[in-house]
Order: C-alpha cells, then sequence, then structure tokens
C-alpha cells in the first residue's frame, strides 16, 4: 500500500501520454485534423515566416485498436487513394483549412518513433526554389529524405507535436 507522499510522487506519472490518442470517433478525428492543420501551420510560418496550402494530413495512432477504429472511421468518409504505412483516403466532402480544402486524409499505423499528433504534406509552387531558399538558412529544423524516387524535406521543432513535409513530387 503506498503512503501518501508516495502516491503523489507516482500520480504525475499517471498523466496522458499522448494529446488526442486514442481518438475513438469522428469528432475526435476532426479535432485531430483541425489541430494538425493550425499547428503545422504555425511551425511553417514561424520557421520561414510563410504558410502555404495543405495538400494532405495524416494523424498518427499510437495503439493498434485506434488505427482499426480510424480505418474505418475513415472509410465511411471517403474512398482509398493509396497506402503509404496507413490508408491516404479521398475525401467524399472535404475539410475547410485556412488556404484551400483537404481533400486527402491519413491515419497512420502505430510507429514507436511517432510520438507526434500528426503531419501534413505542404504544397510549394518551386520546391527547388524552396529548398535552396530554406535547407541551409534552417538546418536546425529540415531534413533532406532521399527516397527512391523523390525527396522530401521535414520541417520539425522539439516544441511542436507536429510534423511538416515539403515533397518533391507534389501535384
Amino acid at each position: 500500500m503506498l503512503v501518501s507522499a508516495e502516491a503523489d510522487i507516482i500520480a504525475p506519472m499517471a498523466t496522458k501520454l499522448y494529446q488526442f490518442s486514442p481518438i475513438n470517433s469522428k469528432e475526435e478525428l476532426l479535432n485531430a485534423v483541425t489541430y494538425v492543420a493550425e499547428k503545422t501551420t504555425e511551425l511553417c510560418k514561424k520557421i520561414t515566416g510563410e504558410e502555404y496550402p495543405i495538400s494532405s494530413l495524416t494523424v498518427f495512432t499510437h495503439y493498434l485498436d485506434e488505427f482499426e477504429k480510424l480505418k474505418t472511421i475513415l472509410f465511411e468518409q471517403g474512398e482509398l487513394d493509396h497506402e503509404n504505412n496507413g490508408p491516404f483516403v479521398r475525401l467524399k466532402e472535404g475539410i475547410a483549412l485556412p488556404y484551400n480544402e483537404l481533400k486527402l486524409l491519413r491515419v497512420r499505423q502505430p510507429d514507436p518513433y511517432r510520438m507526434q499528433v500528426g503531419c501534413c504534406d505542404f504544397k510549394v509552387s518551386d520546391y527547388q526554389e524552396f529548398k535552396n531558399k530554406y535547407m541551409n538558412k534552417y538546418s536546425y529544423n529540415f531534413r533532406l529524405i532521399e527516397r527512391e524516387n523523390y525527396e522530401m524535406i521535414e520541417l520539425y521543432d522539439p516544441n511542436f507535436d507536429v510534423l511538416a513535409y515539403f515533397l518533391s513530387n507534389q501535384q
């Protein structure tokens, strides 16, 4: 049995580890989407001074049952576009964002290295120009990720629980 002083020390450890997870409903999913959109835009503006339209958004799941439940909710909202660590669904009804309407939403399967709430892909008119302008200037906040057929720039800040990406092959 814990005495009061021991309980006071242990109690803070029982706080919720993730801000949104587990997400259990469409409303909670939409709250997470809104949060990710706002915070990634804030992050981008903090680092670059600019805001960009979001081309796709991902909510990270942290539990397997949460992932399965959110896939069901997501497929009620649209049809599979493609897969990459979870389904990207083309929404029947877009979600209004500050610079455009979100049409592509993904829930990401649990990944122990993805503690954040989620991420988005920002659309830039000229990827190479963007890369040349910001990559070296903000090397602490930008990381170049090279894939077989494209590359992307990850934008991060330890004070934010979201990530943002700029893809070279953005359509």
